[in-house]
């Protein structure tokens, strides 16, 4: 494979011996225009790797924040079973952390439904784009 990367984002389309376009392109079907064809269907893969992007690194994210939410409460935990002055607020503490706990899962819901509605978002732009495409070849909608 090669070393070199397309700088625009895009995904590099070759294979080492092989031209896939031109392959594609010389496999002429009457009334198909093969390379419009072949843009689309890169595209579509092209939006399917952003959104596997953008999933993998929503999760990545995701994990991490649940990550440091478990240790900042274990930390108040190990904190408080230490100090013998708390000992006649236990009650108060455990409702003080079970308030905790529920904002920061309230925090990561809200985390993932926003990245939820990113990944929707770049599946319902690529799906325009190939309607628009299709209209714009005289295809029915």
């Amino acid at each position: 494979m090669s070393d070199s990367k397309p700088k625009d984002g895009s995904t590099d389309w070759t294979l080492p011996g092989l031209d896939l376009a031109k392959l594609i392109e010389s496999c002429q079907i009457s009334g198909v225009d093969m390379k419009a064809l072949l843009e689309t269907e890169k595209k579509n893969v092209d939006a399917l790797i952003e959104v596997n992007r953008s999933a993998y690194e929503s999760w990545r994210n995701l994990m991490a924040r649940q990550a440091e939410v478990f240790r900042e409460t274990m930390t108040a935990i190990a904190a408080e079973a230490g100090n013998e002055a708390l000992a006649g607020r236990r009650a108060e503490l455990a409702r003080q952390g079970f308030e905790t706990a529920l904002a920061n899962m309230r925090q990561l819901a809200e985390t993932a439904t926003e990245q939820q509605k990113q990944t929707v978002e770049i599946l319902r732009r690529r799906f325009e784009e190939g309607m628009a495409a299709m209209r714009a070849r005289g295809g029915s909608t």
